[in-house]
């Protein structure tokens, strides 16, 4: 449950990020989704990499799309940001301390 509001909260925030100017809030965005990706790890939340992995190319394909309008290109950028962290953290520490056996 915990690793579910977290990550809307992520998605909520990188919106945010998207269309306030601010030279802090992408840091936050990356931040939120590193805690994310921790809390995922430490609950042994199953199948979370796998997840990152397909919502950042499926963000990076609708975020190439020419036709676009601007607002959305920043705000799937930034959710790919914090999506990108999420799987960072999780797969880092999957990789070096694993919590059980099969969680990769």
């Amino acid at each position: 449950m915990a690793v579910r509001i977290l990550f809307i909260a992520g998605i909520v925030i990188a919106v945010i990020a998207s269309v306030v100017a601010s030279s802090l809030l992408p840091w936050v965005v990356g931040g939120t989704g590193i805690l994310t990706g921790i809390v995922a790890w430490k609950t042994g939340a199953r199948g979370i990499l796998i997840l990152a992995i397909v919502l950042v190319v499926s963000l990076s394909a609708i975020r190439e799309q020419p036709f676009n309008p601007a607002w959305l290109t920043a705000a799937v950028f930034f959710v790919r940001v914090f999506v990108a962290h999420v799987g960072l953290a999780s797969g880092l520490l999957g990789v070096l301390a694993p919590q059980k056996e099969g969680w990769l």
